[in-house]
């Protein structure tokens, strides 16, 4: 009759059977080793195949976990809730029940956990958010930022003020218009301030974009994504507006070329 008990296990008496298990992936574990933290292990969940088997406990959830204990220390020992009176199949049968439950963590949920923690590129940006008078969310809100993986690929990509710029632009041209907050645009507007930083004309763009809805904008990248207009859709934003910006009078124009 199947049970299950909790005990700890020595990573030497485990193995993750490749008839059920995926392959493991070498670097995933090897960066788990790299940045071991015990309290984060948590719990594995494993098979007693029975003392005559040599290891002994079969591996249904957890085996990244044990690779990367294995790097660590070979003689290490880990909490385990152990099934017992399973067959391989019923293991199989329990690793599809337990994969198919377990929810993954999505963008916000890490970024939530990153900010509890004091990350600093995380709260790097929150403050920079919050000084324009918004926060970073994944709720809906008129002072809600709800793009936070577009936030940190331009914080990783330009100078920390760029960031900061992009989104006083973005309230003091577009203030209260919700589409002018997607991920898309802000990050456009963001690759045209850093790749022009040192030619641009800062007025000259807020025209520009002042003649420009976020919509209208959005559905002129999409005209050249579907004219065949190579680039990432924020590449694409960012030639949107540079055009417009080289149709207003001024002097000089930026080169679409920079855009690559």
């Amino acid at each position: 009759m199947p049970d299950t008990y909790i005990d700890v296990i020595p990573v030497g008496a485990m193995f993750a059977d490749p008839t059920y298990q995926r392959e493991l992936d070498h670097r995933r574990a090897e960066r788990m080793a790299r940045d071991w933290n015990r309290r984060l292990v948590g719990v594995l969940e494993v098979s007693d195949r029975g003392e005559d088997t040599a290891p002994r406990y079969a591996i249904i959830n957890g085996q990244h976990r044990w690779a990367a204990a294995r790097t660590v220390d070979a003689d290490m020992q880990l909490a385990a809730t152990v099934h017992t009176g399973l067959t391989p199949e019923g293991e199989a049968k329990l690793f599809f029940d337990i994969d198919a439950k377990t929810r993954q963590l999505t963008t916000w949920d890490r970024w939530h956990a990153r900010s509890a923690a004091g990350d600093a590129t995380v709260t790097a940006i929150e403050r920079i958010a919050a000084e324009c008078g918004l926060a970073v969310t994944q709720d809906p809100g008129p002072k809600n930022l709800q793009c936070c993986a577009a936030l940190e690929r331009i914080w990783n990509r330009s100078a920390p003020e760029v960031l900061a710029d992009t989104l006083v632009l973005v309230l003091d041209v577009w203030p209260g218009d919700e589409s002018a907050k997607k991920a898309v645009v802000i990050e456009g507007i963001a690759l045209v301030l850093d790749k022009y930083a040192l030619d641009l004309d800062s007025r000259r763009l807020a025209d520009a974009m002042s003649d420009i809805t976020p919509r209208q904008l959005h559905a002129r990248a999409r005209d050249l994504q579907d004219s065949g207009t190579k680039g990432t859709f924020p590449m694409l934003i960012a030639r949107v507006l540079v055009t417009a910006y080289n149709r207003r009078p001024g002097r000089g124009k930026l080169s679409l070329a920079d855009l690559r």
